[in-house]
């Protein structure tokens, strides 16, 4: 690069005006003699044009104006080498392919470097590449940075600041709202009464449920939605007291002090049954028993955390430091365990809100499909994308959105009755008139009626017990009675009457804010304006009521107008809910601005600040109920009441009856149960030797409970396995199997096989590292041992070097027993169950059908079977196995049937993962080395 004399770099090419006029000071090198008359004849060249200039009078200094001489194209082609050519043509493919991500074994850096520097200094094609490839350096890094370390930004801030790091006051909780759209147009003079508007378009004379048959379930996930973005501060409307983002404030508080006033202080726990925001109280039941549910999650969570202890994050204290010191170290584990489970139990939130109620908005819940609308979706050269949308930047809640989220008209026919029940439990029976000042009067009375302290608020009718927890029985009895109620319908003349003053409040305060209306907000989204009445709503009824309220369609008000609109009739997929027009379209744009803006659930939530166990743990997988993980919190909540697979778990958004419907139609049906949740009896764990065997010899009183499982692997064929039952029939099959397994020269033929296979594999699995030889031995011995025993007892079709045309490797057939053996024998954990049945099922009968292929073949014209190794009789001691056993196993009168599912598929699974269990409890070390 040649530079000036004030340092400033020229990328090779420097402004000239004179030959004359410049100097140079170097010393030249002799040249050759063909060179150098090339160089003399180059310089009287660029004498004679000196020269033939004119004087310099043009400038006021008497110097000459100065030409900028750029080569052109035709320079820069004649320059290109083959090798140019090359590199040029991949950086168009690359191009055109959208390919984002560089293969840097090619050096397509450097010889992007050596094509550029190749080219005519200072030509347009040279500055172009050059710019390009300052620009692609230049964007592989934030600027400014988005993401900080430190406490101060790894948490969320009880207040929501510091979302932005850069704007830390963005969003937070106690800001002003912002305004979506600029209104423009003028209103009508004299606005219609908020009454007269109530009671022409918006006041339910008779119940209409959602057509889709969504439950009351929906609608209180969407309340905590609108109760944890808006809270509107008394004394300043224009003000939000909560954050402008889905942090689960009702449950942990919009400040310090709410979020303290749930804390004990230990362990990262919550107090037992406890959220912060008292709003919540006043509504139906099935809102707190949501977040009581959330509560229980994240003392969940936090207990894994303190006992998993994933890096040393959450140790104790070490017990000589001084009592200051490890009073520090206490409330700093507390905090780290609280924030931290916060974290992850906000993670399930938005998962379900994104995944299960979305779908649900959607209708996505009726196809067989995985796409779902996650704003979370990466985009850019990470994941070889455009980077077509910012993430984590940010969002403020608008004063358009607060009214837009007044869903009144979905309260289904019970939870207006509680709503009224709940006005004549705070004012008395005959408390007159319900318009604004009844209203204000029965918020002033349940104001005083909410305890300030957290664990000694109730509802409901619920008490709490010793533990401060309430009973979960009434607690289920209440969530399993609102699942099955429908909501009400979208549109014009279904919001309950009760509701009328809180009605004519959003109408109010919509003026006061000054918000644009109907029309205005509707092309904002690109939507088209109403034209008439008869556009807004067909219904003409509420059409002349609108006429006759606001005499032309653009006068129509923001809130009345998205109220009285028609719905939309249900679509599938794409319309779920069946919401009025408007509001289908913002609410997935404010949607997409609420999470992918915030930080916590894009750019900073990954493993590391979750845990790799937290993270898994509210995790959605694709492949289980495409993606719906609200069973989770579900089974975390109520353990002892809701089954594995049970339909009010898994899709508690829908009525029961209707999901029989959804799921018949997609032929998923089969995999849950329709039965009402119901208390089951608590697991007890039997440690003692003398009450172990006690149990294990009353088989009258106590049997075994691996049926279930086995039945739902094998079909009824599992149900016969020898360890499936006590009865007769079952020790018959113990007695065919062992009689089979356990001949005359077993012993010395196991003895013999383990040997040679161990000394085998640990010449095979070793590795020299850091000078040492080392192996897994837990991994690549003891269970592979184990696998490899199983395929030749039973004529598995394992991949080896021997037999390459098999079909499962090592460790692939090895993860498939196991998940067998746990799915029989350790399915004890009711959130982990339902993906374990369907993973496990999968496998089993993928492998079971080439069993029973191989088991026919060797039964009916000899043959050993398909994929399955071919040992040499003369060295393997188990070479009789594998064909004999499914023959014997036909001689003992079994079919086809009973020899695949009923002995060889459960007898393989139950044997591999117990055998390799006591193997890698016997050794010293899990790595080996020399």
């Amino acid at each position: 690069m040649a530079e000036h004399k004030n340092g400033v770099a020229t990328n090779g090419y420097e402004k000239k005006s004179s030959p004359a006029s410049s100097s140079t000071k170097s010393e030249a090198k002799p040249l050759p003699n063909g060179d150098k008359k090339d160089g003399i004849v180059r310089s009287f060249k660029q004498l004679r044009v000196a020269s033939k200039r004119p004087l310099p009078k043009e400038m006021g200094d008497g110097s000459y104006r100065v030409v900028e001489n750029r080569p052109g194209l035709k320079q820069d082609i004649r320059r290109l080498r083959g090798r140019d050519l090359k590199t040029l043509l991949e950086i168009v493919k690359a191009k055109v392919k959208g390919e984002t991500q560089q293969d840097d074994k090619t050096m397509i850096m450097e010889r992007t470097i050596q094509l550029v520097a190749n080219l005519s200094d200072h030509s347009k094609v040279q500055e172009s590449l050059t710019n390009s490839f300052i620009s692609q350096l230049w964007n592989s890094i934030d600027h400014p940075p988005m993401l900080y370390m430190g406490d101060k930004f790894r948490f969320r801030q009880p207040d929501g600041s510091n979302n932005n790091p850069y704007l830390p006051q963005l969003g937070a909780a106690r800001t002003p709202y912002s305004r979506t759209v600029r209104p423009k147009g003028m209103s009508l003079g004299a606005q219609p009464d908020p009454e007269a508007i109530f009671e022409s378009v918006f006041a339910r004379d008779a119940f209409r449920k959602n057509p889709n048959n969504v439950s009351s379930i929906l609608w209180y996930w969407a309340t905590i939605i609108i109760h944890d973005l808006f809270w509107t501060n008394l004394q300043d409307p224009n003000q939000n007291d909560s954050s402008s983002y889905l942090d689960l404030a009702p449950l942990y508080g919009s400040t310090e002090k709410d979020r303290d006033s749930i804390r004990t202080f230990k362990d990262g726990q919550l107090k037992p049954d406890c959220f912060a925001d008292k709003r919540l109280i006043g509504n139906p039941p099935g809102v707190p028993i949501l977040l009581i549910m959330f509560n229980r999650f994240h003392n969940h969570v936090a207990t894994n955390l303190a006992d998993i202890n994933e890096g040393s994050r959450f140790s104790k204290p070490a017990e000589h430091l001084s009592p200051e010191a490890a009073d520090a170290a206490w409330k700093k584990r507390d905090t780290e365990l609280f924030e931290t489970a916060r974290l992850v139990t906000s993670g399930l939130y938005i998962n379900i809100t994104l995944i299960d109620y979305v779908r649900n908005i959607i209708n996505l819940n009726r196809v067989d499909t995985t796409w779902t609308l996650d704003p979370r979706q990466e985009m850019g050269v990470s994941v070889g994308t455009k980077d077509l949308s910012e993430s984590g930047t940010g969002n403020v809640v608008s004063a358009e959105f607060n009214l837009c989220y007044r869903w009144h008209s979905c309260l289904s026919e019970m939870d207006d009755k509680w709503v009224q029940d709940f006005y004549t439990e705070l004012l008395g029976e005959n408390y007159g008139p319900m318009n604004l000042q009844t209203m204000m009067k029965a918020l002033k009375a349940f104001e005083a009626s909410v305890a300030d302290e957290p664990s000694e608020r109730t509802f409901g009718g619920f008490k709490r017990g010793p533990d401060g927890k309430f009973n979960d029985d009434e607690l289920v009895e209440a969530l399993a009675t609102a699942i099955e109620q429908p909501g009400g319908a979208f549109g014009g003349r279904n919001v309950p009457r009760i509701m009328k003053p809180i009605e004519m409040l959003g109408i109010m305060r919509g003026r006061k804010w000054n918000l644009a209306g109907l029309n205005e907000f509707r092309k904002h989204f690109g939507l088209k304006a109403y034209e008439t009445f008869e556009d807004i709503n067909s219904d003409p009824s509420v059409a002349d009521a609108l006429r006759n309220l606001y005499q032309h369609p653009d006068y129509v008000e923001l809130y009345p107008g998205i109220v009285a609109e028609e719905a939309k009739t249900p679509m599938v997929p794409g319309v779920g809910i069946a919401p009025t027009y408007t509001i289908s379209r913002v609410v997935l744009s404010d949607a997409v601005a609420l999470v992918r803006g915030d930080r916590y659930y894009t750019t900073d939530y990954n493993p590391r600040h979750l845990t790799n166990w937290g993270y898994k743990e509210v995790d959605y997988d694709l492949k289980v109920n495409h993606g719906c993980v609200f069973y989770k919190l579900f089974l975390r909540a109520f353990p002892q009441h809701f089954k594995g697979n049970s339909v009010y778990a898994h899709y508690p958004m829908v009525i029961p009856s209707e999901n029989k419907k959804i799921l018949t139609n997609i032929k998923r049906a089969d995999r849950f149960d329709f039965s009402r949740p119901e208390p089951t009896a608590t697991r007890i764990n039997i440690i003692g030797y003398n009450a172990a065997k006690y149990i294990l010899e009353d088989q009258q009183k106590y049997r075994v409970c691996w049926e279930e499982g086995l039945k739902h692997l094998m079909g009824e064929a599992g149900g016969r396995f020898m360890l499936s039952g006590d009865t007769a029939l079952h020790a018959q099959q113990r007695k065919c199997m062992g009689k089979l397994l356990y001949n005359d020269t077993w012993r010395n033929a196991v003895k013999s096989f383990y040997a040679t296979t161990a000394e085998k594999l640990l010449a095979e699995k070793s590795y020299r590292l850091a000078g040492k030889t080392q192996v897994d031995v837990v991994r690549d011995v003891g269970n592979v041992a184990h696998t490899h025993f199983v395929a030749r007892m039973f004529n598995l079709p394992l991949k080896t070097s021997e037999n390459p045309k098999g079909v499962f490797s090592e460790q692939e057939l090895y993860m498939i027993l196991a998940v067998i053996f746990v799915c029989i024998f350790f399915d004890i954990d009711p959130a982990k169950s339902f993906p374990l049945r369907q993973g496990a099922r999968e496998v089993a009968q993928k492998l079971g059908g080439i069993i029973e292929m191989n088991v026919k073949l060797a039964n009916s014209i000899g043959v050993k079977g398909l994929f399955t190794s071919k040992p040499d009789k003369n060295d393997d001691p188990l070479a009789r196995y594998g064909e004999n056993m499914a023959k014997g196993l036909k001689k003992a009168g079994l079919s086809t049937e009973d020899i695949v599912w009923s002995q060889i598929l459960p007898t393989a699974g139950a044997m591999v993962p117990n055998q390799a269990q006591v193997v890698s409890q016997t050794s010293p070390t899990r790595q080996l080395s020399e």
